[in-house]
């Protein structure tokens, strides 16, 4: 069963503040006169308006009994009644409040559940089961569907009862589908799945509900691994064409809360290889998405990495930096004082000379060059290159597309 506080069922408060009375209970002059014309004698007035405004804002009769005696106190007072009044004793006269929710039901233009509220529940709950699984969803849609038509909602438990019936026909059908596509082969794939191997290893169902490690270059070939092993038993799609992802992931989640014991204790085959499928093709599409994630923290590590070796190399060649640059000021010097071509490219040689050599000076040059505008492609190679072949083994089994319609490259 739901629990009532899941749901969109509404109920009365029983912490009630001054300015919800006044939302929720007070009295206009057409109710007031309503109430006037429709009952007589204080008791009649009060239980009248009482039932008026509670079955205006929860959309169902409530039992006198029940009102708390705070908004029994309210109603009271804007009729101008004392706040000790009584109220109408529906078993003592059962004809008395009968009459009342009849002309209610006439002044709201509404009527009961039994005229037409189950056929309306019965066509709600298929299409609304189409994006939702939780039964507190359903009956919250139940209750939205009935409220539109001017329909009293009935008992939470007959709601309830009413909605988790539908629901357990609509899966029911579902089973019975995904069981007729299934061939012997892929019926007998999925058993498998419940085999326990020799020794104390874990059989594959088992080890379908297991969690990732840390992006590590250790796991992310475990899970390359995992997610060629999980493809090769079965492609789930086929079968799983139609029926809404919310129900996919319903059938998963309850398959992954079984023990392996239980799930082959369920006696109809229908149902017991529809929630094996669906936890394969669940955890298949987890894998996947795991093995993206860790893709993406490897490269984004490979580049904080080589950003770290970049700063690193910047700091150890400020040296060079310097040097070249007091090069290149003797040279300007040279430029500024020297009068003859001659004598400059003679001063210019011997300077180039005495700071190691044209060659020498050329590497160091290339050297600090080659990392300017933070430049750090190039020292991500030797980091990339331990698990290059392990990101070309994950490549070959996703397949990646662009996250968007735009197909221009």
């Amino acid at each position: 069963m739901a629990a009532i506080d899941r749901t969109a069922y509404p109920r009365l408060g029983t912490q009630l503040t001054a300015k919800e009375l006044d939302a929720d209970y007070a009295l206009g002059d057409e109710e007031r006169l309503f109430v006037r014309r429709h009952a007589h004698g204080d008791a009649g007035r009060l239980s009248l308006a009482i039932l008026l405004k509670t079955r205006h804002r929860l959309g169902y009769f409530v039992a006198l009994s029940d009102v708390p005696d705070r908004i029994r106190r309210h109603v009271a007072g804007m009729l101008g009644l004392s706040e000790q009044t009584p109220l109408v004793d529906e078993v003592g006269r059962p004809a008395t409040a009968h009459r009342y929710r009849d002309v209610i039901r006439d002044w709201l233009g509404s009527r009961p559940f039994s005229h037409g509220g189950r056929k309306i529940v019965i066509g709600v709950v298929p299409r609304a089961a189409q994006t939702m699984s939780d039964p507190a969803d359903l009956i919250s849609a139940s209750v939205g569907a009935l409220i539109k038509e001017r329909i009293e909602l009935p008992a939470y438990s007959t709601l309830d009862r009413l909605v988790g019936s539908l629901r357990q026909e609509i899966h029911e059908e579902l089973y019975a589908g995904i069981g007729a596509a299934l061939n012997e082969s892929q019926r007998s794939l999925l058993d498998a799945l419940l085999d326990q191997p020799a020794g104390a290893q874990p059989n594959t169902f088992s080890r379908l509900k297991q969690n990732p490690g840390p992006p590590t270059l250790k796991h992310l070939r475990e899970w390359t691994e995992r997610l060629a092993e999980l493809d090769a038993i079965l492609d789930p799609r086929p079968l799983l064409a139609g029926i809404p992802h919310t129900k996919v992931r319903q059938f998963a989640a309850e398959a992954a809360a079984l023990e392996t014991g239980d799930l082959r204790d369920v006696c109809r085959p229908g149902r017991r290889h529809t929630l094996l499928l669906c936890l394969l093709h669940q955890t298949q599409s987890e894998t996947r998405d795991q093995l993206v994630e860790m893709f993406i923290r490897r490269l984004r590590r490979t580049r904080s990495k080589a950003m770290e070796r970049l700063i690193e190399m910047q700091a150890n060649q400020r040296e060079i930096e310097e040097a070249l640059l007091g090069v290149l000021g003797q040279v300007l010097q040279h430029a500024s004082t020297d009068g003859d071509d001659r004598d400059l490219g003679r001063n210019v040689r011997q300077l180039l000379a005495e700071r190691g050599g044209v060659d020498v000076l050329d590497a160091q040059f290339h050297a600090v060059t080659a990392f300017h505008n933070d430049n750090y492609l190039p020292l991500m190679w030797p980091i990339h290159s331990v698990h290059r072949s392990a990101l070309f083994r994950l490549l070959d089994l996703l397949q990646l597309a662009s996250s968007t319609r735009d197909m221009r490259s």
